[in-house]
């Protein structure tokens, strides 16, 4: 769900090319700084070890890389249930891989902010 709104705004914003997240400037973000971007977020709001980190930048690039292929062919039919339903799974799939990596006291405080910030503040590395 967090990329199905940027990526739907996006793409009726960039007049049908490939959408994303869009960084200064106006320009599309690739999975690798977006994920930079998220990591870095989650490291000083939850509190993440160096090897946290890691793990979970490498967690994040791949669920934006996969995310991203899966949501270009949905996008090119227009099928915004189809997006909507991949992007729950793929953020089932991410909550599950983080949930292994984050500590209890760590997983607790990601899913309060979770609630406390909209998909796009969570995109934009959260206002809290």
């Amino acid at each position: 769900m967090l990329l199905v709104v940027g990526l739907m705004a996006a793409h009726a914003q960039g007049g049908g090319q490939r959408g994303g997240q869009r960084g200064q400037g106006g320009q599309r973000m690739e999975p690798e700084a977006m994920a930079k971007q998220r990591a870095e977020t989650f490291q000083e709001q939850f509190g993440l070890s160096d090897d946290q980190h890691k793990k979970t930048y490498d967690v994040l690039l791949a669920n934006a890389k996969e995310s991203r292929e899966k949501l270009a062919s949905l996008m090119q039919s227009r099928d915004r249930e189809g997006m909507r339903t991949a992007m729950e799974k793929s953020q089932e799939e991410l909550d599950k891989k983080l949930k292994e990596i984050f500590s209890a006291e760590q997983w607790t405080k990601y899913e309060a902010w979770k609630k406390e910030n909209t998909p796009a503040q969570r995109r934009r590395g959260g206002g809290n």
